[in-house]
């Protein structure tokens, strides 16, 4: 035993000599990684078929039900909304149990709700259960099947997400006759029995994703080599106890405390050294270790489990040899080490981490609300509100409209259809043009945008079927080029360290925003007697988010040269590893 107060000098503390702090292996760029791909395209395939698809239902849901258009719509912007929001959840989620768990749930929960909602007595309980039970369901399946293309991809990742979110277009172009069928066959209750049976296969593709194999290296390193504990009472006093076979430790030395293995623990002091603050990051319980002199080899009984999301990059979807982090890295492994994120949280006097505790840290780290100070973050949080909200409704309303226009149900959902092939394309041109060194990837989101929102404005002046599948084309390519082009804008304006905090908060923006987009469209349409002012509310809207995009790698230019001329002094500290945490000393 040591007293780490005598060693602690100038803001440092001496630590082990083999404290290594584990590390997400090296993505393997192949092999079981394309089974992984797979498995992601046909999530997205299962839950964007189902939500573009909601439009062909609508007409029968507002006969059955009775109800006006925009209460009916709530039924469609429930599920994306539920779909969307819950990603934060989802990730504190795929934390505590990883992404297989997690997934395979979301197939259970989300098929369930569609079944049980064909028994709905009236729309109330529809939308509980078809859009609440079912849209949390999707959001469940989603989030896991974008973070493990990610896990397992890094010099192929942009070719990988590109196969993998294809999945969504090509899951409306299916759905959409599928649908029609369906419904013209067993009703659109037994049509949502049948799709509610497809959705539950996303439990076996699910069972797909499971976790990168350590190196036996690795492995090694992450043996318990040093337990550091601070005595409460006073925080200069710190001990470390270094593993050398056996240790003769007195019992009546130690309280014991549940044991929890731990990803890392950074100590902070101040210039001083009078202040230390440890913060750690929970991962999972271990047994309790036995007083005497036990083997603390005997306390690995179950193997460490990193999450995906300790990976900064892990929602990037463009190619990583671009970005500066990739660039300046000498190697593979030391880029994987940069992209780590070393989690933290407050230690209490009395260390009690139960599964709520953790599970909130989770959800606690993916929001980092000083975002929300940076005008360059809300401005575009403010563009992809003004986006979703516009985004769902010529999907939910189209089909409406060709019936109108005494259409049949089979030509309108092929405008569906002829959105979701142009998606699908337009995505794998866009992923390879973003990554051309020439390409502007913020220049085309705007402009993509602009165009997507005017021509939606003009939708009610289209009386030819030709000149709506047209507009499905242009659409369709318009929505694609800013749902690609999303993560790797973040990361351009506000750096890869900061990608998962505000791709969690914009996606949860944008859940909000489709909550009430389609409603609010539906209950103009009540108002007006026509769906003309819904395409003109969803032309505005997605006009504005390009609009107000162009003034933004200016305002983020500026933002940087204001924080640089604002250095904050530098708090030294001292980050050791410690895989598993020792009984407190009082």
């Amino acid at each position: 035993m040591a007293t780490g107060g005598k060693e602690k000098e100038n803001g440092t503390i001496s630590k082990g000599n083999r404290a290594v702090p584990p590390q997400p292996p090296t993505p393997p760029d192949g092999g079981w990684g394309w089974v992984i791909t797979f498995s992601s395209f046909m999530v997205s395939f299962l839950v964007d078929g189902v939500c573009f698809t909601f439009g062909i239902f609508f007409p029968e849901f507002l006969r059955h039900f009775g109800e006006s258009k925009g209460k009916t719509q709530i039924l469609g912007s429930v599920l994306n909304g539920a779909y969307l929001s819950l990603g934060p959840v989802a990730g504190a989620l795929v934390n505590k149990f990883g992404c297989r768990k997690v997934a395979i749930a979301g197939a259970f929960v989300s098929s369930i709700g569609l079944f049980l909602s064909t028994f709905s007595p009236n729309l109330d309980v529809m939308i509980l259960l078809y859009g609440g039970v079912g849209g949390c369901g999707f959001g469940l399946i989603y989030l896991p099947a974008i973070v493990m293309v990610g896990y397992y991809f890094d010099k192929r990742r942009a070719f990988a997400t590109g196969i993998a979110v294809c999945g969504s277009g090509i899951g409306g172009f299916v759905f959409a006759p599928l649908c029609v069928f369906l419904l013209e066959t067993y009703g659109w209750q037994g049509a949502m029995w049948v799709i509610s049976g497809i959705v539950f296969n996303g439990a076996i593709f699910a069972s797909f994703y499971r976790p990168i194999e350590e190196n036996k290296s690795t492995c090694e390193n992450m043996k318990c080599t040093q337990i550091t504990s601070c005595n409460s009472n006073s925080e200069k006093e710190c001990f470390i106890f270094q593993e050398n076979g056996n240790k003769n430790i007195k019992p009546n030395d130690l309280e014991l405390n549940p044991i929890y293995r731990c990803r890392s623990v950074e100590i902070k002091c101040d210039t001083n050294g009078t202040d230390c603050a440890a913060r750690l990051a929970f991962s999972q319980d271990l047994s309790l270790l036995n007083t005497g002199t036990g083997n603390p080899k005997q306390s690995h009984a179950h193997k460490t489990h990193l999450s995906p999301l300790i990976r900064k990059d892990i929602f990037y979807s463009g190619s990583l040899e671009h970005i500066p982090e990739r660039v300046a890295a000498k190697s593979d492994s030391e880029y994987v080490s940069k992209m780590t994120v070393q989690s933290n949280e407050d230690i209490p006097d009395s260390i009690k981490i139960s599964c709520c505790a953790r599970f909130c840290v989770a959800f606690k780290e993916t929001f980092d609300f000083s975002l929300l100070a940076s005008p360059t973050f809300l401005l575009y949080g403010v563009s992809c509100f003004l986006c979703m909200f516009g985004f769902f409704i010529p999907f939910n309303f189209l089909p409406a409209l060709a019936q109108d226009l005494d259409l049949s149900i089979a030509e309108g959902a092929l405008l569906i259809s002829i959105i979701g092939i142009s998606n699908t394309v337009t995505r794998i041109l866009v992923g390879w043009v973003s990554d051309q060194p020439w390409a502007d990837c913020l220049l085309i989101n705007n402009v993509a945008l602009l165009i997507g929102g005017l021509i939606t404005c003009f939708v009610p002046y289209y009386k030819i079927y030709s000149i709506l599948a047209i507009y499905s084309v242009f659409f369709g390519a318009a929505i694609a080029s800013f749902v690609s082009l999303r993560s790797i804008i973040m990361v351009e304006l506000m750096g890869i360290e900061r990608l998962t905090n505000a791709f969690g908060m914009v996606t949860l923006c944008q859940g909000l925003s489709s909550f009430i987009g389609s409603p609010i469209a539906g209950a103009l349409a009540d108002e007006t007697g026509d769906y003309n002012i819904t395409f003109y509310l969803s032309g505005v809207t997605l006009g504005l988010a390009g609009l107000i995009c162009f003034p933004l790698r200016r305002i983020s230019k500026w933002e940087q040269g204001k924080n640089s001329q604002g250095d904050e002094t530098v708090v030294p500290k001292v980050s050791v590893s410690m895989p598993e945490k020792s009984p407190m000393l009082d």
